[in-house]
């Protein structure tokens, strides 16, 4: 009886324990408060919005246009997404695919030449998963004619398949140069071979616009002090549903984690000194699980009272569309 006593007294003493433990991490997050940090990044914004589909971004750059606010040269793009699609041509006779969410980055820096670094800030979760590093290395010259979605190297064949496990992006950003045709869209790494970006684009190398590509976590971040941004956050960054995701990435987070996500987003902009000129923040209800989209478009509202600017935009004349052949 005693034994029996001394079990059931060690099992409700663990019980209690871990409820001890929920309480203080929740109350622990409770206290989390992004505003101070939003602030500060905050001070020289002259635009924020907040949206339903990551394309209309393009919305917020020619709304801030229209204001005559100049585009700044640097856009990071907080995403589980490149939000780039290469080998294919959008504009001109020879149009193959429309601009949509997932090619969005195509139309901006085509239509800004003043945009000449993207920054793609992956989440933690997708740049240290052991099943994506090996993906994130290997070229894609086997599918050079075929459009698809920029996730990682594409035509550098000496990167070995091992090379981010050595390099993971949360230690070390990787950069990578990338060539656009402004007049089509295409976009592609350059190969740093003359005969294979005239068989892509039909065009030299010189005449090809280049595109600075920094891809990295938080952590591996640089500091942009002194430097002009167009700050864009996917909400798919902090829980993603693996809709349409490389090799069905998930990661499906609480809202408690999302909150942690979004105040750890802050918190590194404010350590990095980043003051965004344009704030532009998608929901992509898509990709974010459905039960947080509510919780996520609450934290939209409050980084607006937060930085007391009003949602820039009413009217967008971009939304989400199905590709044709999905």
């Amino acid at each position: 009886m005693n034994k029996k006593l001394t079990i059931i007294l060690i099992l409700l003493a663990l019980i209690a324990c871990a409820i001890i433990s929920g309480l203080k991490e929740k109350s622990k997050v409770a206290n989390l408060d992004m505003s101070t940090h939003l602030k500060k990044i905050a001070s020289e914004t002259k635009v924020v919005d907040a949206h339903l589909d990551h394309n209309q971004a393009l919305d917020v750059a020619e709304y801030a246009k229209a204001k005559g606010i100049k585009l700044p040269s640097i856009l990071v793009n907080f995403d589980t997404h490149s939000d780039i699609v290469i080998n294919t041509n959008f504009f001109g006779k020879d149009k193959q695919r429309d601009i949509n969410i997932e090619s969005w980055i195509n139309e901006i820096v085509s239509k800004n030449p003043e945009i000449k670094e993207i920054y793609w800030v992956m989440p933690d979760e997708e740049a240290t998963s052991i099943f994506l590093k090996a993906p994130f290395a290997v070229d894609d010259l086997s599918n050079i004619q075929e459009p698809q979605v920029l996730y990682g190297n594409s035509t550098n064949k000496k990167l070995s398949m091992f090379h981010f496990f050595f390099n993971p992006l949360d230690k070390k950003a990787y950069e990578q140069e990338l060539l656009l045709d402004t007049k089509t869209g295409k976009i592609n790494e350059n190969p740093n071979d003359e005969k294979l970006v005239k068989e892509w684009f039909n065009k030299t190398e010189k005449e090809l616009k280049k595109i600075k590509l920094i891809t990295c976590t938080t952590k591996s971040l640089p500091d942009f002090e002194g430097k002009k941004i167009f700050l864009s956050i996917d909400a798919d960054y902090t829980s993603n549903s693996g809709f349409d995701t490389v090799n069905d990435f998930t990661f499906i987070k609480s809202e408690n984690e999302i909150k942690e996500t979004f105040y750890s987003i802050f918190k590194t902009l404010d350590e990095k000194n980043v003051k965004p000129v344009i704030i532009s923040l998608s929901l992509s209800e898509q990709y974010l699980p459905q039960i947080r989209h509510q919780y996520v478009a609450d934290i939209f509202t409050k980084i607006m009272i937060t930085t007391n600017m009003p949602d820039a935009i009413e009217t967008y004349t971009r939304q989400y569309e199905p590709p044709k052949d999905y």
